[in-house]
C-alpha cells in the first residue's frame, strides 16, 4: 500500500506530537537547570545548552548568552534547536527564525499545548 505524504500544514498523529513535546519539554527542563546553576555560580557569559529537538538520542550542545536563552524562553511554545533539527518534530514543530549556529522553533497544534502546560516556568505540568 502507497503512503500518502503528509501536508506542510497538516499536523501528525495525536500520539507522535505527544512524544515530540513531551521528549522536547524534558531537554528544555535540563537546560533550566544548567541555566540556574549558571546563575548560581556566576557563569553569566556563553553558557552551552543542550539541543530542545524531539530526537531522544541528540546530544549537540549550543552556546548561549543569558539573553539568547532568555529570548527564547520567553514564549512556552518555543525552543532551542541546532540548525536542522526541526526535522526530528515529524511536523508538529515549525522554525521562528534562524541565528546561524543555532535556530528557534515553535511547537504547533496538540504538541504546542502540552509543552505550555509542561512549561517549568508556569504550566501546571
Amino acid at each position: 500500500m502507497a503512503q500518502r505524504e503528509r501536508d506542510d500544514d497538516e499536523q501528525p498523529d495525536l500520539v507522535t506530537q505527544e512524544r515530540v513535546a513531551r521528549n522536547d519539554a524534558l531537554f528544555r527542563e535540563a537546560n533550566e537547570g544548567i541555566q540556574v546553576a549558571a546563575s548560581t555560580y556566576d557563569v553569566l557569559e556563553r553558557i552551552p545548552f543542550i539541543c530542545e529537538c524531539a530526537d531522544g538520542n541528540c546530544r549537540e550542545l549550543i552556546v548561549l548568552s543569558m539573553d539568547e536563552y532568555e529570548e527564547i524562553r520567553g514564549n512556552p511554545r518555543h525552543f532551542l534547536n541546532a540548525p536542522g533539527h526541526v526535522r526530528a518534530a515529524h511536523g508538529a514543530a515549525e522554525v521562528v527564525d534562524e541565528r546561524g549556529r543555532y535556530t528557534i522553533v515553535e511547537k504547533t497544534g496538540y504538541a504546542g499545548d502540552i509543552v505550555e502546560r509542561l512549561d517549568p516556568r508556569g504550566g501546571d505540568g
